[in-house]
């Protein structure tokens, strides 16, 4: 009996483990999507590689608590939040001037990115002495 709840148990923490990568995964390409950034621009203001915003939106991976908070800090610098509901689910909040600067934005290719201070110009990771 005690094995069969345990086992319920973990497979409980397993389905909430998922469904919180999707949800931050739904998070991602809702941003991306209201920013019209490519996965490329995100990733170099984050320090990530592309390859690596492709598998967090897929939510093949579990993105580890620095990852999340510089994505997170990128957000509130953009003027995007959300809000989970308790029921599950979730609110997308995006001020006014977002909206416009995405509106008005050059296309990505031109435009100048702000990068994570641990990212050169050309997408690869500082060195540190």
């Amino acid at each position: 009996m005690a094995t069969h709840l345990a086992g319920q148990v973990s497979l409980h923490v397993v389905e909430l483990i998922r469904l919180e990568r999707r949800t931050f995964a739904a998070k991602l390409r809702m941003a991306r999507a209201v920013l019209n950034w490519s996965q490329s621009e995100l990733a170099l203001r984050v320090g990530l590689t592309q390859r690596a915003i492709h598998k967090l939106e897929q939510g093949d991976t579990e993105p580890r608590r620095t990852t999340v908070r510089a994505i997170e800090e990128v957000w509130r610098e953009q003027g995007i939040e959300f809000e989970q509901w308790t029921g599950g689910g979730l609110k997308l909040s995006v001020h006014s001037a977002v909206i416009d600067r995405a509106a008005m934005a050059t296309p990505r290719h031109k435009r100048q990115l702000r990068l994570h201070p641990n990212i050169s110009a050309t997408g690869h990771r500082a060195h540190r002495a």
